[in-house]
């Protein structure tokens, strides 16, 4: 899957995510929003890939509003 493929998917699947109140507030991207983001968009793309692609996406393409668990921020900070 290229680059801009999988922004694309992000781009269409992240509101919805962020939406899911089960998920949280919508204002902090947690680990469990990433596991959710990651799983629909291995089922929409028909493959699935390394989660660490979808952080490295993700951090360009979250609204400015929301932000990043701390658990997360550390993750890249180590990647």
């Amino acid at each position: 899957m290229s680059a801009a493929e999988l922004d694309a998917l992000i781009d269409r699947l992240l509101p919805r995510v962020l939406a899911d109140r089960d998920l949280g507030d919508g204002r902090v991207f947690t680990r469990l929003h990433l596991q959710h983001l990651w799983a629909l968009s291995c089922l929409h793309a028909g493959q699935c890939y390394d989660e660490t692609l979808l952080i490295n996406r993700l951090t360009k393409r979250l609204p400015r509003h929301v932000v990043l668990s701390q658990d997360l921020s550390a993750a890249l900070a180590t990647a």
